[in-house]
């Protein structure tokens, strides 16, 4: 399996304060493995170590110890040549102020080296990706927070990455808007399978639009698989509730696959099962084959942040 990213034993160390200096470990021996055209979500709670491990793939900050691979080379070794085929947008979007959006990303497109004829046509591309034609002659500081984080990500597409590091693409955005650059991102994946990795605290966001997540906690990678798969082995799994008349004996239940623990009275019955897709035919046909009839049915699904909560409280 070719690798996007390859980190063994990162850690990084920041040292604060004058008279009396405060160390803080930001990464203690992280290692993770992404294959090439994956997306990934990095998670944790605030301080866990995420932003420094973006800034180290990035190449913007050099660990105290351990190495790390993008697209098969050495980053510090290969700094000039990764650096023109990955890019990051920060869900903290921040530009030259007095620059409007054309002039930010014509400067980007001057640093990473794009020849004129190019860098027309790609800035007329994303201005058009990201509905940003009407905000081309706006200055930075007069944008919309939404309109800051379009350009952001814009800018994070110029040179096309082979890699792209998102870092809460979508914090602080209203509820549409958010909707909307989560489309593109989506999209972006599926269309050119670029390699994704992104930070987000929306639980949501991570489970519709990650293949897989690494849970990160104190500098250390706690799990890594798909949500599904965590939900799984954490025996998280979903409830099913059944209001029903007739006579269930209890003993019919059990040794059905699936089936982590259940309850039930004169009426109800309360299942706790690995996956309602997968269980919930099983049960309906049991329930058929009783003559049970059922008044009511509902379903509570367990869902990443439950996950998420159990790898880090």
């Amino acid at each position: 399996m070719r690798l996007a990213v390859e980190a063994r034993e990162l850690r990084m160390t920041f040292v604060s304060g004058w008279f009396r200096k405060r160390k803080t470990e930001a990464l203690r021996g992280l290692n993770v493995s992404v294959p090439l055209g994956g997306f990934w979500g990095i998670l944790g709670p605030n301080g866990a170590g995420k932003t420094t491990f973006l800034s180290i793939l990035a190449n913007l900050l050099t660990p105290d110890e351990g190495e790390v691979l993008i697209l098969g080379k050495e980053i510090r070794a290969h700094a000039m040549e990764l650096r023109q085929r990955i890019n990051l947008s920060s869900g903290h979007a921040n530009f030259l102020w007095s620059m409007t959006v054309r002039e930010n990303l014509e400067y980007y497109t001057m640093l990473y080296g794009l020849s004129a004829k190019r860098r027309h046509k790609r800035i007329e591309e994303l201005l058009h990706l990201f509905d940003l034609r009407d905000f081309a002659r706006v200055r930075f500081d007069e944008l919309s927070t939404g309109t800051k984080q379009k350009l952001s990500l814009a800018k994070a597409l110029l040179n096309e990455p082979e890699l792209l590091l998102l870092d809460e693409p979508t914090v602080g955005l209203d509820p549409d808007v958010a909707r909307r650059i989560r489309e593109l991102i989506q999209r972006l994946h599926q269309e050119r399978r670029t390699t994704i990795l992104m930070t987000t605290h929306n639980m949501k966001e991570a489970e519709t639009l990650c293949e897989q997540v690494a849970i990160i906690k104190d500098g250390t990678i706690k799990a890594i698989g798909r949500p599904q798969d965590l939900k799984r082995d954490l025996r998280l799994g979903d409830t099913i509730l059944i209001t029903f008349r007739g006579s269930l004996p209890a003993s019919s239940l059990e040794g059905l696959a699936g089936i982590y623990d259940f309850q039930t009275t004169d009426s109800t019955c309360r299942i706790m099962v690995d996956d309602h897709r997968e269980r919930l035919p099983q049960i309906l046909d049991l329930f058929i084959g009783q003559r049970v009839f059922i008044h009511d049915l509902r379903i509570q699904e367990s869902d990443l942040e439950d996950v998420f909560m159990a790898f880090t409280r």
